[in-house]
């Protein structure tokens, strides 16, 4: 358990006290105000909990530690705080920003005590983070193999939605990016349902019959009940619920969960307006011009993303047998009699391998041409 904490308050008797009490049970960092507890934070990293004092010149304690959840969205923050600043303090705890808040003086075992329960947050957020993220990742990446096998159009667009959306958010610093990867993915997922003969025409929202007009609108609640049977999925289905323009300017609560559709939205319609063979910069200038559609700080964050990626890949024809894992397809693959095995923009990796070595094998001659464009990253 990481026992390592930040200790601020502008008296030196308290944080001489702090050292002398806490040395024992903890790895004690300490600091003498707001902003040199923001530095000490910064250059030490690691913190599992800050303690500091409520009243302090230049930057009071709540705010201070507030400053420090956006820095750090999984450190534990703990207020010390006399009777005057009781209601500051208690807005900073109802806003999320403050775990526990203890009034001064303060006992030494008491102290203790709320640090150790602090410890074992900060133990029990990581843990969570590192199961969410390895194994609701693993689980959310076999769903994704069986679409590729299933629905190879619409897996094709679950990878590179992913693929842009993760970038994104990455670039924009949103915490918790697991959500927007596994929610990118089941954007997808419930068009597993539609029967083949139509999938074609709903992926590229063609003129549809009243009956498959319904399926289509069934496909947001069929989303809904994949993702209510797995635990911890629940700002995943906030976040497809609020790819809704209606809902895409809302006030943030605070959990990235407005900013994530928001992302989310704009990586959908940005890969079905490429698909439909628009020019990356046209459609760059039509997201960046709907202001009341789209969030212009993520059109933004997009134009300086696609300029990076430009940079970074290069396309190129190779042959079949020259695929190798890490390279993307930059057009269908397809059998010579028309049937869809990957989507353009698909990675290539050991199960695409394996398909296709698996097609060759069945018959005389390979069933697909003998060469395909693909885009390598510049440096291979």
């Amino acid at each position: 358990m990481n026992n390592k904490i930040l200790c601020v308050d502008d008296e030196e008797s308290i944080l001489r006290g702090f050292k002398l009490n806490l040395r024992k049970d903890f790895d004690v960092h300490l600091a003498s105000n707001g902003v040199e507890g923001l530095e000490v934070f910064e250059q030490e990293k690691d913190f599992a909990v800050v303690l500091s004092d409520m009243r302090m010149p230049e930057m009071d304690g709540a705010t201070m530690l507030s400053e420090i959840k956006k820095r750090n969205h999984e450190v534990v923050t703990i207020l010390l705080t006399g009777h005057t600043d009781f209601e500051s303090a208690v807005a900073a705890v109802n806003e999320g920003n403050v775990f526990r808040m203890l009034s001064k003086p303060c006992p030494p075992e008491t102290l203790i005590k709320v640090l150790k329960a602090g410890l074992e947050q900060h133990d029990l957020i990581i843990s969570k983070r590192i199961l969410l993220d390895k194994t609701l990742r693993g689980s959310v990446d076999a769903l994704a193999q069986a679409l590729s096998t299933a629905k190879p159009l619409f897996f094709g667009r679950a990878q590179r939605v992913r693929r842009m959306a993760n970038e994104l958010a990455e670039m924009m610093k949103v915490p918790a990016r697991w959500r927007v990867d596994v929610a990118s993915v089941f954007s997808q997922l419930g068009y597993l349902s539609l029967p083949e003969s139509v999938s074609e025409d709903v992926y590229y929202k063609r003129d549809l019959t009243p009956e498959v007009k319904e399926l289509v609108k069934q496909v947001p609640s069929d989303t809904q009940k994949l993702i209510s049977i797995i635990p911890g999925l629940e700002e995943v289905d906030e976040i497809l619920q609020k790819i809704d323009i209606q809902h895409r300017f809302e006030k943030d609560s605070g959990n990235g969960v407005r900013l994530l559709a928001s992302i989310l939205r704009v990586a959908l319609d940005f890969d079905f307006y490429e698909e439909q063979g628009h020019d990356r910069s046209v459609i760059i200038q039509t997201l960046k011009s709907r202001k009341n559609d789209y969030d212009p700080a993520v059109s933004d964050s997009l134009s300086n993303l696609l300029v990076v990626a430009e940079q970074t890949f290069k396309l190129e024809e190779i042959s079949l047998k020259s695929l190798e894992v890490g390279m993307r397809l930059a057009q269908e693959l397809r059998l010579e009699d028309g049937f869809l095995v990957a989507s353009s923009g698909a990675d290539v990796d050991r199960q695409l391998i394996k398909v296709i070595r698996n097609y060759n094998s069945c018959y005389a001659e390979s069933p697909f041409p003998k060469k395909i464009q693909v885009t390598v990253p510049v440096n291979s």
